[in-house]
Formats: structure tokens, sequence, C-alpha cells
């Protein structure tokens, strides 16, 4: 049986009755519905540089509408070849001519061929038939639109730039309906050779649910998934039409812009050619629902790989997946053949060799598990720089191939950068290396590697395996100290940056490396000195060297303090470490707010036994003069009556002659004394008293005074000795007077009368004195708390 045919045009004769534009002839039994989908879908307006007088030749050369509406729902396709004519029976200007076909199968009735295949075969009429009547029609497709003229139409002036992004458009005009694609190309020849590759490339179900047009004059009304036009048509190319359609501008450079789809890169890339292999070798893998780009992604790319075709990373990937998720539905030997084909794919990674070896093991394939594993190690010595998470091999098979091409590698390596990475893919992966390989790869490898660039160690993998590695940590650490008397600075900078890497203990195997390690780490942090002194101390008696290594500048307070602490007794039996305490002792340097404790500590030991004789003259006075008023502060701040007196004539003697320090130690601290003595004493006392401590006790004892509960007992002792010193220290009792009159003076009536009270048990003629003198200085009323004028 052939297909039924339909010719349409304007026409005097045909199956209207009447002239006009009509169906001219049909084969008979062609229904009213397709009759009228063809007389719909195929209408025809030239572009407008055709004017209206066009020559024969001008009219020849007009767009083609090739035309492919998919059938459904009991209905026939419908494949459709649209001219211009020019004018019609009556000369009117505007006539066109289609010839359809009404497609009840697309295999049967078009021999397996593509719809767009028959782009100016040669059987399409564009004269008018002598009666209505139509025989049916053995279409033949011409034979220079196959996939071979797809990709040497792609492979031409560059447009395989657009087709991944053409291809994805494509699917989702036909997936979604979204919206058409429209394609704008110099004439419809171009527009037919677009739309071919497009359907070679297509899953061919897929092709064959594509409806498209190759020429429209308006194609924002056109109902096809891919519409074809050319300039000078109603369309025109703006923001609006870009975003109204997916639109592919060839003439202008202009495209929207989509994500393309990993699976239109992928036909992309294989051409039409090797799409016809893709989807034959995919055919297996598939389940008959697939309809979308995301369904058919993973078949293809099965049959991409088993083609041998160039895969990318994400497709394989999509491969593994297939495998893990689908193979219990496909059979085992498909299982097998796609996972071979993958290991041995050129785009391999280990990442996909270990996915393989998992999908193998959950389907109980020890087989695909090693040859996984071997495939992964190849792959890891091949590049063990950038290979990412090493997994473990499980597989005897695997155990065997990883250790064999691994210490391969190793044997291979020429210096420390080549290794490097290897033993931490060996690491990772739990292949056991031996001691003496570890120990000469380190020295003959790693050893010079730092040495020549101590900064070798971007990613921190040296430090992982040296910590993780104790024979491979031997190795380095003793070959850094064989190179140390010839070249320390290098050693030094390569060997820092490691240290954290070894115990202690370990390290001390190294005696001479680690404390040259400990010295430059204690060079630019000065707060480990001290730590690294007391760790040297373990293994040395400190030495001259050593010290002046260490401060340069001769000790602080605070590092004398910290070593005072913490250093063992068979430390001090060092010159050195007892003249840097002399040195700081004979400085003098008074303490800072928060050193005083650390120059106590500095002291008391200096004047213990440790140091007992071993001290300079200078220094050793300096400390006794300092513990002394330490011990004097002490005492005075328990004692009471004449045993205070007594305490503060002592610290006052000890003042006159003592040093800056003790001085300042002594006004911070007799001050405090002098508040609490009798009054006979203070009058005995207070004359004697240096004036910055006089001045201390002033402040101090004005504070006192000016309290909401002012001390009485403290001004009665400054009263009594005020009366006391009245005709023999002029100067004194001028201060006592000032102070008096800025504090008592303002008191409340109250504490006035309290002090008067506690004066009646003074001595004669105290009350007598200090009612005279609230006469003198005390106003009354609001007057009491304002100065008095003195002229």
């Amino acid at each position: 049986m052939g297909v039924p045919q339909m010719y349409y045009t304007s026409c005097e004769n045909g199956l209207a009755g009447y002239p006009g534009f009509q169906f001219n002839a049909a084969t008979p039994g062609i229904g009213d519905a397709v009759l009228r989908r063809v007389e719909q879908d195929t209408s025809y307006e030239p572009p407008r540089s055709l004017g209206y007088q066009p020559t024969e030749a001008q009219i020849d050369d007009c767009p083609v509408n090739l035309c492919y509406l998919p059938g459904g729902g009991g209905e026939p396709a419908i494949l459709a070849r649209t001219v211009f004519v020019g004018t019609d029976y009556s000369q009117r200007y505007g006539n066109y001519f289609t010839h359809a076909l009404a497609v009840r199968s697309t295999e049967r009735d078009l021999g397996g061929a593509l719809p767009i295949e028959f782009w100016r075969a040669a059987f399409w009429a564009r004269d008018e038939a002598a009666g209505t009547g139509l025989p049916e029609l053995d279409p033949v497709p011409t034979g220079s639109f196959g996939r071979a003229a797809a990709d040497a139409f792609l492979h031409s002036s560059g447009r395989m730039g657009w087709l991944p992004r053409l291809l994805t458009a494509v699917e989702r005009a036909i997936v979604a309906g979204e919206r058409s694609v429209v394609l704008v190309a110099p004439d419809s020849e171009q527009v037919a050779r677009w739309i071919a590759t497009v359907c070679h490339l297509l899953p061919p179900s897929m092709s064959r649910e594509l409806s498209f047009a190759t020429y429209s004059y308006r194609p924002g009304r056109s109902r096809q998934h891919l519409v074809g036009t050319v300039p000078e048509t109603e369309f025109t190319v703006d923001d609006n039409t870009l975003r109204g359609h997916f639109l592919f501008d060839v003439v202008g450079g202009h495209a929207s812009e989509l994500p393309t789809h990993p699976l239109a890169e992928l036909l992309a890339a294989a051409g039409a050619e090797g799409a016809r292999t893709v989807w034959s070798l995919a055919e297996p893998f598939t389940t008959g629902a697939e309809r979308t780009f995301d369904d058919w992604y993973a078949p293809a790319v099965a049959g991409t790989i088993r083609g041998g075709l160039p895969v990318s990373d994400e497709d394989l990937q999509a491969a593994i997946r297939l495998i893990e998720n689908g193979g219990a539905r496909l059979r085992p030997d498909l299982v097998a053949d796609l996972a071979d084909h993958c290991l041995d794919h050129d785009a391999i990674t280990v990442a996909h060799c270990h996915a393989l070896a998992e999908a193998a093991s959950a389907a109980g394939d020890d087989g695909l598990r090693a040859a996984a594993e071997t495939r992964a190690f190849d792959v890891l010595v091949a590049a063990p720089a950038g290979a990412g998470p090493v997994p473990r091999p499980r597989t005897p098979a695997g155990q065997r191939h990883a250790a064999r091409v691994l210490t391969a590698g190793l044997a291979r390596a020429t210096d420390g950068r080549a290794a490097l990475p290897l033993l931490a893919v060996a690491v990772d992966a739990r292949i056991d290396i031996s001691a003496g390989d570890l120990e000469r790869y380190a020295r003959e490898l790693l050893a010079p590697m730092v040495l020549s660039d101590p900064g070798t160690d971007p990613d921190g993998r040296l430090t992982r395996l040296l910590r993780d590695l104790p024979d491979l940590r031997r190795g380095l650490f003793g070959a850094l100290a064989d190179a140390l008397p010839g070249r320390e600075p290098a050693v030094v900078a390569a060997a820092a940056r490691l240290v954290s890497t070894a115990p202690d203990e370990e390290l001390r195997t190294y005696p001479r490396l680690r404390r040259v390690l400990l010295l430059a780490r204690s060079a630019d942090a000065p707060e480990t000195r001290v730590p690294t002194l007391l760790r040297l101390c373990e293994t040395e008696v400190p030495d001259d060297v050593l010290l002046t290594a260490l401060w340069p500048d001769g000790w602080g307070l605070g590092d004398a303090a910290g070593i005072i602490a913490e250093a063992p007794s068979d430390a001090w039996e060092s010159d050195a470490m007892v003249e840097r305490v002399d040195q700081l002792l004979r400085r003098s340097e008074m303490p800072g707010p928060e050193e005083w404790a650390a120059y106590t500590a500095v002291c008391r030991f200096a004047t213990g036994e440790t140091l007992s004789g071993r001290l300079s003259m200078a220094a050793d006075r300096l400390a006794v003069s300092y513990t002394r008023a330490r011990h004097l502060a002490r005492r005075g701040s328990r004692e009471h009556g004449t045993e205070l007196a007594g305490v503060v004539r002592a610290a006052l003697r000890l003042h006159d002659d003592a040093d800056p320090i003790t001085r300042r130690y002594l006004t911070n601290n007799v001050y405090t004394m002098l508040l609490r003595l009798e009054p006979k004493a203070l009058a005995e006392l207070l004359p004697r008293t240096p004036e910055p401590i006089r001045d201390r006790f002033t402040d101090r004892a004005a504070t006192m005074l000016r309290d909401r509960a002012p001390d009485q007992s403290l001004a009665a002792a400054l009263f009594e000795a005020r009366m006391l010193l009245a005709k023999r220290e002029p100067r004194i009792t001028a201060e006592i007077d000032r102070l008096l009159a800025d504090t008592v003076a303002r008191w409340r009536s109250r504490d006035l009368e309290g002090l008067e009270k506690w004066l009646a048990g003074g001595p004669k003629g105290a009350v007598a004195y200090y009612a005279g003198w609230r006469e003198a200085n005390v106003r009354r009323g609001i007057g009491r708390l304002f100065p008095r004028w003195r002229p």
C-alpha cells in the first residue's frame, strides 16, 4: 500500500466545486479532519523582499516549507511541502502550492526514513492535477540529508557551538511545550539542514514526536515545536522574541540563554553518525518509558561508552549510577560489559572506580570488584597528586596489584615530589611498606626535597605522613641531623616546619638537632623561651651560649621568675644561670605594676641557699635589702602599739640607705603603718618620715576622713599629735592643720561631737584644744561645707 496524498492551491477546479483556495485533488478516502489540518498548517506568505512582480527565478528561490505534524488519536501524521507559485488562474498574486501526505505509519509509509529526509525529494509536485482524484504514493527520500551530510553541515562554519543549546531547547519544546523553537537562517535550505541534524541526534522516538516547519512568515503563530524562518518576514529579533521563544538567529548571531542538558552535550560531541551507534547500543538499557532527556541520559551514556565515544566525568557518573541503581533489572552480561567499558575508558577516575567496586560488592561480583580496584590503582599511580580520596583495596587481587604498582612507582621516583604522593596513596590504601624502604625513601628522596625547598608541603601531605609513619620520620630526621654541621640554616628552615610531627622523646635521639630547632622556634616566639630552656634542661646543663641564644639582651623579671619556679635544681649548677640572676638584680630597673611579684620571687631566691655566696656583693646587697623590706612590711601589717612603732623606725632607717627599688617598695607600704600608730609614736616618727611617704600618708588619711563614716580614731590621733608637735615641728603641724581643715572641719555635727567624746579619753587639755580648734575652724550651718577664706 502507498500513502494517500493531497494537493492544495488556488485553482478553478477542485474538491470545493468553486474557484479559489481549495484542495485541487486528493486520494479518495482522506477524512475531513486531515484535510482541515493540512489547510490550517500549510498556509504560506513569501518574504517581503520578493515584491509584487517577481521573476520566475525569484519565485523558484522563495523559501520552501517542509512541514511535519505527528499523528495521534487515530489521526495520521502529515508530511507536506509548500512552495510559492506566484499567481493563480486569475493572475491574482500570492498563490502557493501544497503537496501533502497522510502518513499512517512512519516506519511503514516512510520506510524508516526521518520526515526531514524528504526535503527536495523528487516526488513533490507543484502543478495542479487534471482531475480531483490522486493515487496513493510510494515516497522515496532524497539521499542528501542522511547522517554523513548532517555531520558535514555541523563541522562547517563553526555550527557546533549552538548545537547543545538547540537540542536542549527542542527537548523542552517537545516535552514541556513551554515555548517553540524559532530558527532564523539565510534560507530554508539551511533551516532544513539544522532540523535534519537535530532529528539525527535526538532519541529515535523523540525525533518522530518533533513537529517542524522549515519556513513560516509568522513563526510566532506557528504551532510546531521547531519553526524556521528567514530575514524580511513578520518576525523581528528583539528582547521580546528572545524571551517568548527559544530563539536561534543564525543570521544575526543571537540566541536565547538556557542551561544545556548533559545529554545534549554528549550527543553534540558524538555527532550524527556517532548518535546512530549511541542509540543502537543504548537500546538494551532502556525501559520503554523514556520520554525526557533525563530519562534518556543514562542509557545514552551507556551506549556512548560501549561505542568507545568520548564522555565527560558527569557522563561516567551517570553510567555508574545506572549500574548501581539498575543492575537488578539489567542482564548481568550487559552490566559486566558496561562496567568493563567504563573501566577501560580514558576518562575514568579513582572515584568512578571506587563506585564501580562498591556496586560490584553489592552485586556479589568479586571479579568486577577486583577489576575496579586494579584499575583504580593504575589511575592513582599515573596521576597520584590530584587523585582525591584513595579507596582501600579489599580483594586479594586488588591488594596485590596495588602493592605492585606502588612499589614500582616508588622505584621509578627520582625525587621527593614524585615519591610523596605515592607514599600518601600507600598510607591511605593501607599498603604495607617495609621499615627499611620507608627510611630509605626519606633519606634519599624526601630529605633533599625539604632541604632545597623548606616550604614544600602546601597541602600538609608530608606532615601527615610523618605523623603516621615513624620509620619515615626516623629516616627524615636522621638525614636532617646528619646534614646539620654544614647546612644549619637549611636544616632549621626545613625541620622547624616538621618538628611538630615527632614526639619530644623521639627528638632527644638527635640532641643537637633538637637544640637547634627549639632555639630557632623561640627566636620568633619570645613566649616560648622559658619552656624551651626547661625542655633543654632535661638533657643538658644550660651554658652561656644557650642562654645568650635564647635571651640576647638578658632575662626579664618574668623570665627569671618562671625559670626559678620550674628549673630543676641541677640547672643552677651552671654559673651562666647564676650570672643571669646577678645581671638582672644589678640592672636595678624599677618593676612595673605587674612585675613586683616576679621581683619578689627573684630576691627571695637570690637570698636563699641555692645561690648563697655565688652572687656579686652588689646583687646580694640589693636582694637582701629588698627582702628585709618585705619582712618589715609583713610584720607591720600584723603588729600594733609599741611593736608597730619599732617596725616603722626600722623601715625608716632602711629607707635612708636603700636602693631605689627598695625605697619604692617601702614608700608603698610604710604609710599604711603610720595610719595605725598611736599619737605619741606618730608625733615622734612623722617628722622623720621622708616626704614621699608623708604625701602617701596624707592622701590616704584624707580619704579616710572624708568617708561618710569617718575614722574618728585617726582624727583623734592627728589632733593629739598636733598638740605634741605644736612648738617643735611647725612644718609638720602646718601639714596636719591643712589636712584637718580640709576634712574634719566639714564633718557633720554628730561626727564632730563623737570626736570630742573620743578625745575625752586622751591626754589632758585635748578636749579644750579641740573645742578651740572647732570654734575657729568649723562654720555653722551650710557654710561648713565651703572652704574657709584665708587672707
